[in-house]
């Protein structure tokens, strides 16, 4: 009997092990989303979904909005075996995998630590992003086997933005660096580091004020807002910053 127990106790601390992968994914775009990955499912505020306890290998991925029922995203993703995979999924409904780490170093990763340009599209019910039917996507930029994982036909998001921030740059005046951001905001979330590189854009604080007031809802870690503050030439506009925040 001792000899059973012991082979059941075995048994199950090895299926214990094998659910050692993880997913981290952010929805980069506005409404609220059903995610499941595998048989886990998941809706909140924040559009950011972490799944724990996967089996490594492939992963259906699946992202509904919840409003409407349309699928924006549904399609194949490897998860190798004791990692941590990051990934986000822009506007147009294409993934991207940014990093993935060992889950046994306890090292979480960030969307800052990109690994690759690796894009994938989405499968939806066979008629959503054609060009991608049947598409799996791996986690290595130099991957060239049989044909399951697609290169990045665009460049990730980071890149995106670095390209959004140079044009910015190149505006003449504060009035229409204002109105663009405004534009671009509205279509994607951003982190509270990236407003912040687009207030340092602005030449006056005004501006930069009716950015931060403006960008605030689309920030999906407004834990973070405190980074804008060195941003402001003076203090008095920070304060009314926070002021507007907590007024929400």
């Amino acid at each position: 009997m001792k000899k059973i127990y012991f082979t059941f106790a075995l048994v199950l601390f090895t299926c214990t092990l094998a659910h050692a992968s993880e997913l981290l994914l952010r929805v980069n775009r506005k409404g609220l989303f059903i995610v499941s990955a595998s048989s886990q499912t998941q809706t909140n505020n924040y559009n950011t979904y972490q799944f724990y306890n996967l089996y490594g290998g492939t992963t259906q991925v699946k992202v509904v909005d919840k409003a409407n029922g349309q699928v924006i995203f549904k399609n194949n993703v490897n998860i190798p075996e004791g990692y941590q995979l990051i990934a986000e999924l822009d506007y147009y409904g294409t993934l991207t995998i940014v990093s993935n780490n060992p889950t046994a170093s306890y090292n979480n990763g960030s969307w800052n630590d990109n690994v690759g340009t690796i894009n994938y599209g989405n499968n939806g019910n066979g008629n959503y992003g054609s060009g991608y039917q049947n598409n799996h996507c791996g986690t290595h930029p130099n991957y060239q086997g049989d044909g399951y994982y697609n290169q990045g036909q665009t460049a990730n998001n980071n890149n995106y933005f670095n390209q959004f921030l140079a044009s910015l740059k190149s505006e003449s005046f504060d009035s229409n660096r204002l109105q663009n951001a405004k534009v671009y905001a509205s279509k994607t979330n951003l982190s509270a580091n990236q407003i912040k590189e687009i207030a340092a854009t602005f030449t006056f604080d005004s501006n930069r004020l009716d950015w931060a007031k403006a960008a605030y809802t689309n920030c999906y870690d407004k834990g973070n807002y405190f980074l804008l503050r060195d941003t402001f030439t003076f203090s008095s506009n920070y304060s009314e910053l926070q002021d507007y925040i907590s007024t929400l």
